[in-house]
């Protein structure tokens, strides 16, 4: 395995590049995501669209992933044909493209052609990252590299939206200057990608082509018996991502200073699961008990957090239940990357997280739009119901995946 040769048994040389390489990975996945995020935050807030409603909220956010869909395959057969990092360097460029459209206008229909970039940079941005970080890594480190990914997307995502959030409602920064900012930060990221992280694919005498990729790829059973597991949580995150702002206005606690405090109990509790539970995985070579163990306490803690917006007080007053139930709800993320970098062939790994990214698009694309149904109809009670069925399919899915050798 090439990555394996290059952090185990390479040079000392090669061994250092590629720790160099990893980090501005890293570096420059937590600034594209935190824009990225900021940028939703702003859109979906009355501060940019006095008359968004949940369902058309729900319907923009998803032109991301609808875009996200339609290319990413294409995407991730080209990082196994041409290279990951040329892929790379476009995701990053086009996403500071998108940010920068919308501080053009607030007219809603051009929205959804911005957001469709977006869906555009993360099907690029997903496939070649995932694809880069899977050929450094070895079976001994595969699921904690999976598990940093994860968590500099986790604190791009919610640092990006909770800084958005508060630089908007309550500094009253205006959404131009941050469409500015986020805009200068994605640059940033653009040349660190060029400069300092290095090409992974391995050349070989043999053309890859992208059908037989693909082929190779779905055919086999593993990668199909993951997409009931996945795609309903990943359809939790997009209803998440659509709604909680609205969700905390509506329910008047932007102000409650305990908002803050359980939002930063909640970001380092499950950052410190993934590090912690990515650890254990790949210590016990398991997978799946990781997954069961994530999806339950993430059903635990949505309750948890549901139950007591009228009472974030009595929240705080029992933080090390939030601790715990945060603990064990960030054991889901890194175990199923790490699955799939298990079931996937070197040689067409690009095209395997392609698919990962499809199967992301599909299920932002169809969660934020039913979401925003059940909002309205239901209110609370039923969105927690629909969270809940969700996570019922996707443990029965998990329990029935079989862990590899």
């Amino acid at each position: 395995m090439a990555g394996e040769a290059v952090v185990s048994t390479g040079t000392a040389t090669s061994r250092r590049r590629a720790r160099i390489s990893l980090f501005f990975l890293y570096t420059a996945t937590l600034v594209m995501r935190a824009a990225a995020f900021m940028t939703i935050a702003v859109v979906t807030s009355a501060k940019y669209q006095e008359s968004i409603s949940y369902l058309t909220a729900g319907i923009l956010v998803s032109f991301y992933p609808i875009a996200e869909l339609i290319t990413v395959m294409y995407f991730g057969v080209l990082c196994d044909k041409v290279g990951r990092k040329p892929i790379l360097i476009f995701a990053h460029a086009i996403t500071a493209v998108a940010t920068f459209s919308f501080s053009t206008t607030n007219f809603i229909y051009p929205l959804f052609v911005f957001t469709a970039f977006y869906g555009i940079g993360a099907a690029a941005k997903t496939s070649s990252t995932l694809t880069m970080i899977a050929d450094l890594a070895t079976p001994r480190n595969r699921a904690r590299l999976m598990a940093l990914f994860d968590i500099v997307t986790f604190l791009g995502l919610a640092g990006g939206y909770m800084l958005g959030f508060l630089l908007l409602n309550f500094y009253g920064v205006p959404p131009v200057t941050l469409f500015y900012l986020q805009t200068a930060a994605i640059l940033i990221s653009v040349v660190m990608v060029w400069l300092f992280v290095d090409e992974t694919r391995e050349k070989s005498g043999l053309a890859v082509r992208g059908w037989d990729a693909l082929k190779s790829v779905v055919a086999r059973k593993e990668l199909r018996d993951l997409l009931p597991v996945y795609i309903p949580v990943i359809a939790i995150y997009g209803m998440v991502i659509s709604f909680l702002e609205k969700i905390v206005e509506e329910a008047d606690i932007i102000g409650d200073p305990n908002l803050m405090i359980i939002l930063v109990v909640l970001g380092l509790s499950l950052v410190a699961s993934m590090v912690v539970n990515a650890w254990l995985s790949d210590r016990m070579r398991k997978r799946r008990p990781f997954m069961l163990f994530g999806l339950f306490f993430f059903g635990v803690l949505a309750v948890l957090l549901v139950q007591n917006l009228d009472n974030l007080s009595g929240l705080v007053a029992i933080w090390p239940v939030v601790v715990l139930v945060s603990l064990g709800a960030g054991a889901f993320p890194p175990a199923v990357l790490a699955y799939l970098a298990d079931i996937t062939k070197k040689e067409t790994s690009g095209t395997a997280f392609g698919i990962y990214s499809l199967v992301l698009g599909f299920g932002f694309a169809f969660g934020p739009p039913m979401g925003g149904v059940v909002l309205e109809t239901f209110g609370l009670p039923g969105f927690l119901v629909l969270i809940g069925a969700f996570l019922t399919v996707a443990g029965v899915g998990a329990f029935r995946l079989k862990e590899q050798n």
